[in-house]
């Protein structure tokens, strides 16, 4: 049974605990759903807590209400940790902030985007297949929650998914990384009782055509087996 570490970048809001746990119980959830065979083991980074070398056969960061850019001694030092498991061959996923902080961290950049928030269901074009992936789908539709994005890709970064909106939805770096800025492991109950809090800083309408979205079917369940089968190479 393959041992996934869930690097947890965040905490839910308080009154959101009893239902969903933590950001790492809700991906524990969502694999063990789709019979993912994995066993977890839990980091709390923003106590200082990472992985030892070959603590683990693959990693996942979370997302997090922090930026990238934000000067926090968790951030830098978990981007150092990136730097280094990287350059161990070490395998790491990463969703949202995730996304971003492996992007920011192996040499590409992240950002505030001047395109505001963008929150609800969102659909993206499959633009690159890694040679592993067993799929050749050529959209993902999945809940997305955020300001920031993925600005550049790190140099030997190959972009797997965009839009309009976002131009670098997902990516991959051969057999070692796999990020989504979208996220597979949320419901639409969840984004629905997550969001009302930040409706004056997203703004009336965006607030209002994203929620709209959130009845729509997604390729949650999809991307978990992508997740499912970078974990297993």
């Amino acid at each position: 049974m393959a041992l996934l570490g869930i690097l947890e970048t965040d905490t839910l809001y308080n009154d959101l605990v009893d239902d969903y746990q933590s950001y790492g119980r809700m991906f524990e959830h969502f694999f063990n759903r789709l019979h993912g065979g994995l066993s977890y083991r839990f980091y709390q980074v923003q106590q200082g807590e990472l992985p030892q070398p070959g603590d683990c056969d693959a990693y996942l960061i979370t997302g997090s209400k922090a930026g990238v850019y934000n000067d926090l001694p968790w951030i830098s030092a978990l981007s150092q940790w990136i730097q280094q498991a990287h350059q161990r061959h070490e395998k790491i996923s990463g969703i949202c902030f995730g996304h971003q902080i492996l992007a920011h961290s192996l040499g590409g950049s992240a950002a505030k985007s001047d395109k505001g928030w963008g929150i609800g269901v969102h659909t993206t074009e499959v633009v690159s297949h890694p040679g592993w992936l067993s799929d050749d789908t050529s959209h993902i539709r999945l809940i997305y929650s955020h300001q920031d994005q993925v600005q550049q890709l790190p140099e030997h970064a190959s972009r797997l998914s965009r839009s309009k909106f976002c131009e670098n939805a997902a990516f991959y770096i051969d057999q070692r990384v796999l990020a989504f800025q979208g996220h597979p492991e949320f419901s639409a109950e969840y984004l629905s009782r997550l969001l009302p809090r930040r409706r004056d800083s997203i703004g009336s309408q965006r607030y209002q055509q994203g929620m709209s979205t959130l009845s729509q079917t997604t390729d949650a369940d999809r991307v978990g087996r992508w997740l499912l089968q970078f974990f297993s190479l």
